[in-house]
C-alpha cells in the first residue's frame, strides 16, 4: 500500500484508490495465530462490483498503450510461445505459494518481484513495464543501444521502461563485446572543469558553439540546467545563419537569460550584438585560447560527434541515436526531456501511457544535485 500507484500491478491499482478517502494500519497476523476464520474468508455471497470495477480499469490501460498493434501482438505470441512464461502466468493467476522452495524452479528468478507482477491481455507486466519474452529480449538489447551509449546510461534507460530477470547484466555484456563503443569510448579522464553558476530553471542559460563532421558545418545548442541540446545543419557558417537557427530554437524553448559562447567570428559580430540587444539576453565571450571556459559547449559537441560517428558506422539513423540520448539519464539525473519538458519522449522502445504522461521535476532538487556535484 506504501508503493508508487505506477508500480503497483494492474489488479491492486483500482482498490488502492478506492481505499485512499481511509485511514487505516494493516496488521499481517499467521493463520495459526487466528483460531476463529473472520467473516470474510467464510462469506459466500461474491460482490462483483469491485470486479467489473478492475475489468473497466484493466482494459483503460491495457487500450492506452503507446505501443503499435503489431508489437503488442509480436510480444504477446512470443509470450504464448515461452515455455517459462506459460509456467509464470499460471503461477501469477492461481496465485505465488507462501515460500520459495514451493515456487517452479524455471520461474524462481522471477520471485523477488512477485508483488508486482500481474498478467494483462497475454502480456505479463511488472508494474507498469512490459516483461519482455525471451525470443525478443536480444531485439530490445540492440534498440537500447541503437546509440551505442555507455554501460550506465544503457541500463538505465531499459530499466525506465522494461524488465527482466538479469537484464542489468545482459546489458553490460553486450556492451562489452560492441566494437563501435570500444572504439569511440573516452581513452583518458580529463582533469574536471570549474562549472558556471547552477541555473534556477530550465533554458534560462543556454551555451553555443559551431563544429564540423564529414565535411558539413552544424550548430549545437545546449541548456545548462538540463543538458538538452539542438543540432543545427549549417549551409553557411555566417553570423546571419548562426542568428536564424537560433531563433528558431528561442521560438521552441523561449529566449534565454544568457547565452554563452566562444569569441568566433560568428558571435564577435556586431550583428550578434544586435541581435543579443534587441532579443535581451546577455551575451558572454569566453577565450579563443582557452576553449575549457566554454566546456558544456565543448562536450556536447563531443556527444554529439560520437552520435553521429557510430550512427555511420553502425549504418543507423543519427535521428533516433539523438532521441536516445535526450531520453536517457545524465549524471544520475532525470533525462534531459524529462528536465526540460517534464516528460518522456516516445520512441522505437515501448512505453506504457503512464511513463509518457507529463510529470514535473522539482528544479528544487536538481538544482541542489547539481550545486553537490
Amino acid at each position: 500500500m506504501r508503493k508508487p500507484l505506477a508500480s503497483v500491478p494492474q489488479r491492486l491499482q483500482r482498490m488502492i484508490l478506492q481505499f485512499q478517502k481511509y485511514n487505516f494500519t494493516i496488521i499481517h497476523r499467521p493463520g495459526k495465530d487466528i483460531p476463529v476464520a473472520d467473516t470474510l474468508s467464510r462469506k459466500s455471497d461474491q460482490d462483483t462490483s469491485l470486479s467489473e470495477g478492475m475489468d473497466i480499469q484493466v482494459h483503460t490501460v491495457y487500450s492506452s498503450l503507446p505501443v503499435s498493434d503489431s508489437k503488442l501482438e509480436e510480444i504477446r505470441t512470443q509470450t504464448e510461445k515461452d515455455p517459462q512464461f506459460q509456467i509464470l502466468k499460471g503461477v501469477i493467476q492461481r496465485g505465488w505459494p507462501d515460500e520459495k522452495r514451493k515456487c517452479p524452479l524455471s520461474v524462481s528468478e522471477f520471485w523477488n518481484h512477485r508483488d508486482e507482477l500481474s498478467y494483462l491481455h497475454g502480456i505479463i507486466f511488472k508494474g507498469e513495464k512490459i516483461v519482455v519474452p525471451t525470443s525478443l529480449r536480444s531485439d530490445m538489447l540492440s534498440r537500447v543501444h541503437a546509440s551505442h551509449l555507455g554501460i550506465e546510461k544503457s541500463k538505465q534507460r531499459a530499466r525506465d521502461i522494461m524488465f527482466w530477470p538479469g537484464m542489468g547484466k545482459e546489458i553490460e555484456n553486450m556492451i562489452s563485446k560492441c566494437s563501435i563503443y570500444l572504439t569511440y569510448r573516452p581513452s583518458n579522464t580529463k582533469e574536471p572543469m570549474i562549472s558556471h553558476k547552477v541555473p534556477d530553471r530550465p533554458w534560462q542559460v543556454v551555451a553555443t558553439d559551431l563544429f564540423t563532421w564529414n565535411n558539413e558545418d552544424y550548430l549545437v545548442t545546449v541548456d545548462y540546467y538540463s543538458r538538452y541540446f539542438e543540432l543545427d545543419k549549417l549551409h553557411s557558417t555566417t553570423s546571419t545563419a548562426v542568428i536564424s537557427k537560433l531563433k528558431a530554437s528561442f521560438a521552441r524553448h523561449s529566449i534565454p537569460e544568457a547565452v554563452i559562447s566562444d569569441n568566433g567570428p560568428q558571435y564577435s559580430s556586431g550583428e550578434f550584438e544586435t541581435f543579443a540587444r534587441t532579443s535581451e539576453f546577455t551575451h558572454t565571450t569566453t577565450s579563443p585560447y582557452h576553449l575549457q571556459s566554454n566546456g558544456l559547449a565543448e562536450k556536447s559537441v563531443h556527444t554529439v560527434k560520437m552520435l553521429l560517428v557510430k550512427a555511420k558506422a553502425d549504418k543507423s539513423d543519427p535521428y533516433l541515436s539523438l532521441l536516445e540520448y535526450r531520453n536517457s539519464p545524465v549524471d544520475g539525473f532525470k533525462s534531459p526531456a524529462q528536465l526540460l519538458m517534464s516528460r518522456c519522449l516516445r520512441s522505437t522502445l515501448p512505453k506504457t501511457n503512464q511513463q509518457l504522461l507529463p510529470k514535473v521535476v522539482s528544479y528544487k532538487n536538481v538544482r541542489a544535485k547539481r550545486l553537490h556535484k
